[in-house]
């Protein structure tokens, strides 16, 4: 028996709109240190999608993303299934970039990911490849804090961290702090408007130690 369309739609509407109502607070949360989420729920709201291309890196920006993010259009999200290597993003935003000059190409990555491949950031600055880097720092590997209990007690195994805006200025780049859920908006504008320039911009935005993710 075949289910009218239109029923079927006002279905997932449904499901999605009570989705969405149950990860609301942390999508507009106002906590310091930031939610994750509301950087991305902003950053969806400040973005043209039909003049973006965004990627996600492995772990914890890929699973934050990926379920929020709504494409707009063919070959405006570069995303893969469970992992890549860390920091593979950097590179398919300079991809993208390279490809599409007059699109805003963005990847989302953590502070795991920059500590492997962040130094091609300064590839970015001295190849005048304009991307905007969303970067997550909370100073820890917390998707693994549940599973890796006694190598962090004992070895520090997922404390990580650093002052990666600074780096991103030191390599001749735009880069920018941001600390206060006011000021996430203002810093995404001002970094879109240094991509506008001819910058390459990394907003290191400083977040809590998120360890829930959606499943759907």
């Amino acid at each position: 028996m075949t289910r009218d369309a239109t029923a079927v739609a006002a279905d997932i509407a449904k499901m999605k709109a009570d989705w969405l109502a149950e990860w609301m607070p942390k999508l507009t949360s106002d906590d310091a240190p930031l939610s994750p989420y509301r950087v991305l729920w902003d950053l969806a709201k400040t973005v043209d999608p039909y003049n973006t291309i965004i990627t996600h890196d492995a772990g914890s920006p890929r699973d934050q993303l990926s379920p929020f993010w709504v494409s707009r259009q063919p070959l405006s999200y570069i995303g893969w299934g469970k992992t890549t290597q860390l920091g593979y993003g950097l590179g398919l935003a300079m991809g993208a970039k390279l490809a599409r000059p007059d699109q805003l190409c963005i990847n989302v990555w953590g502070d795991a990911a920059i500590g492997f491949t962040g130094m091609d950031f300064e590839t970015a600055v001295r190849e005048n490849i304009p991307i905007l880097s969303i970067l997550f720092n909370n100073f820890c590997m917390a998707m693994e804090l549940p599973i890796m209990e006694v190598s962090t007690e004992k070895y520090r195994s997922t404390d990580i961290g650093g002052n990666y805006s600074e780096m991103a200025k030191a390599f001749g780049g735009y880069g920018e702090r941001i600390t206060d859920p006011n000021d996430i908006v203002a810093a995404l504008k001002r970094g879109i408007e240094a991509t506008e320039k001819g910058e390459a911009v990394l907003l290191e935005f400083i977040t809590c130690k998120e360890l829930e993710s959606s499943l759907h």
